[in-house]
């Protein structure tokens, strides 16, 4: 178990380090998770601190349901989520989630994003869909919205919440945090492709 948890642990302050180094979010917004294997507890950004500020000293593990385990911050609002995802897709071993800005415009103004570089195709496969949700942390009542995207595609990596960001899954944080990066790179680059053919 204490193997496990130093597994987690690692994983989580690792992300959270690149993330913030990669600009993909900026200020606290944003927030990551990592299940604990072999629990049903995962480690949390707390709310209100970046990702350039989690450390060893503000760990934050809540239950699935979101309900404070152990430490003395409050858990990111998106628990809900991230708890529900770890819940119905025991391959999910981090979770990623940035106000990435052309990921949020593409979904302002589309249904997914395209691939449109090769290095997506390669490792993302398939558009990345856009979900429309209606409030700031999604809840349990948007959560069949989620879950219809995840059972149409177990291969599903990431989507994106409309007007929101995106949200990345993967075996560990660390690679989720890369799928995110993937995504707002391709949606940068999708979104100035239609600029300039609107030129």
């Amino acid at each position: 178990m204490y193997r496990e948890f130093m597994k987690a642990k690692n994983d989580f302050l690792q992300a959270a380090a690149r993330t913030y180094e990669s600009g993909i979010q900026t200020g606290t917004g944003g927030n990551l998770s990592v299940r604990i294997p072999g629990t049903d507890l995962m480690i949390v950004k707390p709310s209100g601190y970046s990702y350039g500020q989690c450390t060893e000293e503000n760990l934050t593990i809540t239950d699935f349901d979101g309900n404070l385990q152990e430490g003395t911050y409050k858990p990111t609002r998106e628990s809900t989520l991230h708890g529900n995802l770890y819940k119905r897709y025991p391959n999910i071993g981090g979770i990623v989630h940035t106000h990435s800005p052309y990921a949020i415009q593409i979904s302002l103004n589309f249904s997914e994003l395209e691939l449109v570089t090769m290095h997506s195709k390669l490792k993302l496969k398939h558009p990345v869909k856009v979900i429309d949700v209606t409030t700031q942390a999604v809840t349990e009542e948007e959560l069949p919205k989620v879950f219809s995207v995840m059972d149409e595609d177990p291969s599903t990596s990431a989507f994106i919440l409309k007007g929101h960001g995106i949200v990345a899954m993967a075996s560990s944080a660390v690679k989720a945090g890369q799928i995110a990066e993937l995504i707002e790179e391709t949606a940068q680059i999708a979104w100035n492709q239609k600029m300039y053919q609107m030129k």
